[in-house]
């Protein structure tokens, strides 16, 4: 790296993190997620040369259609202007812009798109980048669950939502949702009252530009969020709240927690959208019962019904649904924990892969699949939850199993 281009600015920050900071606020000013064209270029060739190569008008054609919309007409001056004011807005009211690579960015959570994206399933892309307003994200989605449910919730699904996500906050875990009215507030706000053991009690995503609080009668809700967990947005700064960007973002709350629990949801719910984008990214989805009189939970009732959601009553069952059994400190034990029985917890396609990776060698996802006997999108599907509960790790297009050294007697390792 030259000296020239690591040399620190007036703001402290150097001129290729600057540079990188600018690429990634450009690239979520001028293309509106999810857009697996942009995303895939991004990974091929990096932030900052996408969006050189969209200021050039040189990246493939996917892209410029992608980004035409809102490049039109715009030279790359003033793009340069817009992505440095967005950074700008974001700073003053304390967020950062975090992207692949960085040690805050929650990798393991958006792998699982690429399993997605092998079964068909459209928009199934990781954000380029987000905005983070308050503590990392860096332990999702092992360490988080979601919470969901109806905005027109009853009080019956708000205290289920506060007590369980106060529960499971309280035994070292974070709860993701979006902060709506509703199941969400009462998720969130159950969350910010337990005492935490070190992780952030929990996020908030939205639908709109970090420097926004929707809905505003929550915007006190939201700075206490940003003060002791974090509020996230794949959105550019002043951008507006809309039905489809709720839609959108529903894909980074499930993918952020390790399984998604919808609480109360009506029968056309756009909770049931973030049930569905769960279910896709091969996390497992749990619905809370309801009264069969109540309308807000019907939705609840037709995932059970159809087989598409797991019951569940409370934080235990939560617990015991994702293979978390709780220890004599109560903190939470995650499948590959127990050496002697390293895929207890996992659903049965995981482990049947984990048995196919090989104990001292790495192999490739085809072998995998021969070994196996699974389909391709179900083996990356399970490599990406293996990997999540460090059972596997990836060395590039090569997987391994993760080897756990047996307890000696005594319950010590040997």
């Amino acid at each position: 790296m030259s000296a020239e281009l690591s040399r620190s600015t007036e703001s402290g920050v150097s001129e290729v993190d600057l540079e990188l900071a600018r690429a990634r606020a450009g690239l979520l000013r001028f293309c509106e997620p999810p857009s697996a064209a942009l995303a895939m270029f991004v990974e091929q060739v990096g932030a900052v040369q996408a969006w050189r190569g969209i200021l050039a008008r040189r990246a493939p054609r996917a892209v410029l259609a992608a980004t035409a919309a809102r490049t039109q007409d715009v030279s790359a001056g003033d793009a340069v202007l817009r992505a440095d004011a967005d950074l700008a807005t974001a700073a003053a009211v304390g967020a950062r812009l975090t992207g692949p690579g960085d040690h805050e960015w929650p990798a393991a959570a958006f792998e699982a798109f690429e399993g997605a994206l092998a079964r068909g399933v459209r928009g199934a892309c990781a954000p380029v980048a987000l905005y983070v307003r308050g503590r990392s994200l860096a332990g999702l989605p092992r360490k988080g669950v979601t919470i969901v449910g109806s905005r027109a919730s009853s009080a019956y699904g708000q205290r289920v939502a506060g007590e369980m996500a106060h529960t499971l906050v309280s035994g070292g875990l974070t709860v993701i949702s979006g902060a709506a009215f509703g199941i969400d507030t009462a998720a969130h706000r159950g969350a910010l009252h337990a005492e935490r053991s070190g992780e952030p009690p929990t996020v908030a995503v939205l639908a709109c530009g970090i420097d926004r609080a929707y809905p505003e009668a929550n915007r006190a809700l939201l700075d206490a969020i940003g003060s002791t967990g974090a509020v996230v947005s794949e959105y550019p700064p002043g951008t507006a709240p809309a039905r489809h960007r709720f839609l959108v973002r529903n894909r980074v709350i499930a993918a952020l927690g390790a399984g998604t629990v919808v609480v109360e949801a009506g029968r056309r719910s756009g909770t049931l959208s973030t049930a569905a984008a769960a279910d896709q990214l091969g996390r497992l989805v749990m619905a809370v019962p309801g009264p069969v009189t109540s309308a807000m939970s019907v939705g609840c009732h037709l995932l059970l019904a159809d087989r598409f959601a797991q019951l569940v009553t409370g934080p235990t069952d939560v617990l015991a649904a994702l293979g978390r059994t709780p220890e004599a400190d109560n903190q939470p034990a995650f499948p590959g924990t127990d050496p002697r029985h390293p895929t207890d917890g996992l659903d049965a396609d995981s482990a049947r892969v984990y048995d196919a990776l090989p104990a001292r060698e790495t192999t490739t996802a085809a072998d995998v699949v021969a070994e196996s006997g699974l389909v391709g999108p179900r083996v990356l599907s399970a490599l990406a939850i293996l990997e999540l509960h460090g059972l596997a790790e990836r060395d590039g297009p090569r997987w391994r199993r993760v080897g756990k050294r047996p307890l000696a007697p005594g319950g010590n390792p040997g």
